[in-house]
């Protein structure tokens, strides 16, 4: 019998919404506080293209931002993981290519500077997360890290317990 790991992870918590939200309300603001004369520009001249176009970009990358998901696909061949929303984040891990495997307890901001898709300058190499603290520690046969947050901490043990050590 082969067994499956599948995850999907979305940015859904209200804190997202608000580091996500946050620009598109102040630019906002500020658009309707220039067009009410309350906010002086320079010259004294309003500039509703700027902002409406500042404003609709903003919109556009909340909108994306909602569309972002990390899957995460581990079976007998190996690991699949693609941050969807995202160009080139896909990856396709084969078990003979990992060197090691297990699921660790980590710091985002300090181990990777955030969320989303990460390089760490310090060495931890490539990480794809959502949010959490445990992800699923790999370094290839050319020596080089990559993370997977995951949210699922057990399911990934047992499932990377099963074919890695095969």
């Amino acid at each position: 019998m082969d067994l499956e790991f599948r995850e999907e992870q979305n940015f859904r918590k209200w804190w997202h919404f608000i580091i996500a939200g946050f620009p598109v309300i102040i630019f906002s603001i500020m658009f309707f506080l220039v067009q009410l004369g309350f906010v002086q520009t320079k010259n004294n001249q309003k500039e509703p293209l700027f902002f409406l176009i500042i404003i609709s970009l903003l919109v556009f990358v909340f909108i994306w931002f909602l569309f972002l998901k990390l899957k995460t696909y581990i079976n007998a061949t190996g690991i699949i993981v693609n941050y969807r929303g995202i160009p080139f984040c896909k990856r396709n891990i084969k078990w003979e290519d990992i060197e090691t495997i297990s699921v660790i307890q980590y710091s985002p901001l300090t181990d990777y500077g955030g969320w989303g898709v990460r390089y760490s300058v310090s060495g931890n190499g490539w990480c794809y997360n959502v949010s959490g603290e445990y992800g699923i520690k790999l370094f290839t046969l050319n020596k080089k890290p990559f993370l997977i947050g995951t949210q699922k901490k057990e399911d990934a043990e047992n499932i990377i317990c099963h074919y890695f050590n095969k």
